[in-house]
């Protein structure tokens, strides 16, 4: 089953300088039938205006994968020194036991990001903030894994760095990527009893037998397989959950 989640449905949360347009209930935005959706809390593209910030105070539990979409960034943790993201970069905040603040400012003109919330299997922890920089974050054709909770996507279940591993999870889920070109078929398979959800970032692909625009979402039910066209050329997020 996939239950379309059209651009022109989703919830908008502002802020001084930043808009923010939310797939799932978040901050002042409710919607009592899109709480969330298996493992998935949020999932939220953010448009900032130059050196304006996105922060949160108190927060524990969820791991936070922030994917620049495009421009600068810096992001804060707990007063450590900040991170800057370029286009590409991600940035995974595992709050854990409980982080007191966190910020994220965009140090350009025209800058956004995709954060996707994610609930962890168990609470508790050290928080981590994690970086991975690298100019291509995901697969041509084909899906990458950009951020996992899966021990055999990651065999040493440590970070180390490396461009090609994904960001670990606390959470049993994955966080994938991929540009579809025009024209082009792939396949994913995943497991009984599994949910996904796919954000269309650009162009359009086709799910199955539902098209998915730019700045859309699916909630995909009931599926063990998908395929996924590109109708136009397109930049897909996907996201495998329980």
């Amino acid at each position: 089953m996939i239950t379309l989640r059209p651009a022109r449905d989703l919830g908008t949360v502002t802020q001084p300088g930043v808009t923010i347009r939310c797939h799932f209930s978040f901050a002042e935005y409710r919607d009592l039938a899109h709480v969330h959706w298996g493992q998935i809390r949020a999932i939220n593209t953010a448009v900032f205006e130059p050196f304006a910030e996105f922060r949160l105070g108190e927060e524990d539990a969820p791991d936070i994968v922030t994917i620049v979409l495009k421009g600068t960034f810096f992001a804060e943790v707990d007063g450590q020194a900040p991170h800057q993201l370029q286009e590409g970069d991600i940035h995974l905040l595992s709050a854990g036991q409980g982080i007191q603040d966190a910020t994220w400012w965009a140090a350009s003109p025209d800058s956004s990001f995709i954060q996707v919330w994610l609930l962890p299997d168990e609470e508790g922890g050290v928080p981590e903030s994690v970086v991975h920089h690298r100019p291509v974050r995901h697969g041509q054709n084909a899906l990458a894994i950009l951020a996992s909770g899966f021990a055999e996507d990651s065999p040493e279940d440590t970070d180390s760095g490396a461009a090609d591993e994904p960001l670990p999870l606390r959470a049993s889920t994955r966080v994938m990527g991929m540009a579809l070109q025009s024209g082009v078929v792939t396949h994913y398979v995943t497991g009984a009893g599994r949910r996904l959800y796919l954000v269309a970032l650009s162009g359009t692909i086709r799910v199955n037998d539902q098209s998915v625009s730019s700045g859309s979402g699916a909630e995909i039910s009931n599926e063990t397989e998908v395929r996924l066209l590109g109708e136009a050329d397109a930049i897909v997020l996907l996201i495998d959950t329980v």
